[in-house]
């Protein structure tokens, strides 16, 4: 069987503008390829980046008005979006990804 492709999951998970969140706590994806979009309409840096079951992907920083993309394929299972940045993880900035 040729030509199976693999789902590919799109999420946009934004930024909120003077907090250290993100517009989701939690989301969903299907296995395979999944790609977060984040927007940051906040004067601090932010970016996302995703972690778990062994992997770890950041996606880039970006100022206000800026975009930052992951890409990574994920297996079933539970991972964690936060923002890479040094203490915005810790200071509540990330979300869980359930992969089905």
């Amino acid at each position: 069987m040729a030509g199976v492709a693999t789902a590919a999951t799109k999420l946009q998970i934004n930024a909120v503008n003077g907090k250290l969140a993100f517009t989701k706590k939690s989301a969903t994806a299907k296995a395979g390829k999944v790609t977060i979009v984040m927007k940051n309409p906040s004067s601090f840096p932010h970016g996302m980046a995703i972690k778990g079951n062994g992997v770890n992907v950041k996606g880039k920083v970006v100022q206000k008005g800026g975009t930052s993309t992951v890409s990574t394929t994920l297996k079933k299972g539970k991972y964690e979006f936060y923002c890479p940045v040094k203490g915005h993880e810790a200071g509540g900035m990330k979300g869980t990804l359930t992969v089905k």
